[in-house]
This record gives structure tokens, C-alpha cells and sequence, in this order.
């Protein structure tokens, strides 16, 4: 029988936060387009994406392949949308230098509030992390092909950013559906 090994929560706490997710759509495409230089492709994506959201006061929390967790701190709705944007043009640049599909582009997700935070892990492998239903809301919505934004964050930015309503999201976790927009500028 295995031994549960106990875990301090002193590291472990509740905050609100604005989570965003970014994935690369039609990476797989992507993939058989850069001819073996995914490891590149990859790293310039890394560097210049992350250079965008450090300069907008987000911190990467991971990595997941073709796709990245960023977090904002509360409040700062439209610094992730303005971020964001911002991700989106650099990214689409990247494609066109590497000669890739137009079509493939960054799926944007942002949402806010409360989220658990805190260094997690096996302890082979501990890191500071994000999780809960505001986390995975975002990675749903996170798979439009734009930026779409819940409501929290629509009622945060709809004075300074153009939006439009999307089709309700049903998920499984809650059993009202999820209202998304999608930023238009």
C-alpha cells in the first residue's frame, strides 16, 4: 500500500487574479510547415510572447506545448486585453516570417477572479501554479479564434475596448452557461 504524503498549504492561497490562456491553433499544421525546427519556432514564441506579457504586468505561469498561462494581477482586466492584442499581432508577424499558414493564429482565453495559487507538485517537480473553475473557464473559452473574455472581464473592459457576444458555453462544472464576448478592438 502507498503512503499519502502530506502536503503543507503554507504555500497554497486564494487570490483574485485575471487568468489568461493563449494556444496556437492549426499547430499541428504548423508543426509540418517548420520542417523540423519546432524546438525555434517554439522558443521565438516563447521569448517574444513573454516579453509582451511582462511588459504588461503579467507573469507566465507555464508552458504547455503550443500553448501558455499567464496571469495579471486583479484589476488589471484591461492591461490582459490590451496584452492580448498585442500577442495576437506579434504572433501573427512570427507566422509570416516563418512562411506558416495564415491560418494559424493565437487563440486568446481571459477571465478574472478567484483563483488558487501556490507552489504544487510532486516533489520531483515544484512549481508555482494556477488552478480553479476561473482557470478552466478561460481554457474553454481560450479556444476561440480571437480573444474571448468573460463576463467578469467584458464588464471590466467594455468602456475602452469594442466587443460583441459570442454563443453561450455549456460546461460541465457549473449549470448556468458561460456568457463570452469577444474582443473586437
Amino acid at each position: 500500500m502507498c503512503a499519502v504524503i502530506a502536503m503543507t498549504t503554507s504555500d497554497i492561497a486564494t487570490e483574485n487574479r485575471v487568468v489568461l490562456f493563449m494556444d496556437v491553433h492549426n499547430f499541428s499544421i504548423a508543426l509540418n510547415a517548420s520542417a523540423g525546427n519546432l524546438h525555434s519556432f517554439l522558443q521565438e514564441m516563447y521569448e517574444g510572447l513573454g516579453d509582451i506579457i511582462v511588459a504588461h504586468g503579467g507573469r507566465i505561469v507555464k508552458y504547455l506545448g503550443d500553448a501558455m498561462l499567464c496571469v495579471f494581477p486583479a484589476g488589471c482586466e484591461n492591461e490582459a486585453v490590451e496584452c492580448s492584442l498585442r500577442l495576437r499581432l506579434a504572433f501573427s508577424g512570427l507566422v509570416s516570417r516563418r512562411g506558416l499558414p495564415p491560418d494559424t493564429e493565437l487563440e486568446v482565453g481571459i477571465g478574472s477572479g478567484e483563483m488558487v495559487t501556490g507552489v504544487i507538485g510532486h516533489r520531483s517537480l515544484r512549481h508555482w501554479d494556477v488552478f480553479g473553475p476561473e482557470v478552466n473557464r478561460v481554457a474553454v473559452i481560450g479556444h476561440h479564434r480571437g480573444v474571448a473574455i468573460t463576463q467578469r472581464v467584458h464588464d471590466a473592459v467594455r468602456m475602452k475596448h469594442e466587443t460583441r457576444r459570442l454563443p453561450d458555453f455549456k460546461v460541465k462544472w457549473q449549470d448556468e452557461p458561460l456568457k463570452v464576448w469577444e474582443v473586437v478592438s
